[in-house]
C-alpha cells in the first residue's frame, strides 16, 4: 500500500493550456461619406472642395482604423 501512495505523490499535476482563438468582430461597416463635387472653374472653389474632400476622407479613415483597433484589441494610446 505504501508503494502506491508513493507513486501517486510523484504524478504530474495536470495543467490547462490556453490557446488564443480568433473570433469574428461583429461591427457594421460605416458608410463612406458623400464627397462634394469639385467645380470645373474657380481655383478658390476648387481648393475649398478638395480640402473638404480630404477632411472627410481622413475622418472616414480614422473611423475605420478605430473599428479595426477595437476588433483586434489593439490599444494605441
Amino acid at each position: 500500500m505504501s508503494l502506491l501512495t508513493g507513486c501517486a505523490a510523484w504524478a504530474p499535476t495536470p495543467q490547462a493550456e490556453v490557446w488564443p482563438v480568433s473570433a469574428p468582430c461583429l461591427v457594421s461597416r460605416p458608410v463612406a461619406p458623400a464627397l462634394p463635387a469639385v467645380p470645373s472653374h474657380g481655383i478658390f472653389e476648387q481648393v475649398q472642395a478638395l480640402l473638404a474632400r480630404e477632411q472627410l476622407r481622413a475622418a472616414h479613415v480614422r473611423q475605420l482604423e478605430a473599428l479595426l483597433d477595437a476588433c483586434s484589441g489593439a490599444n494605441n494610446s
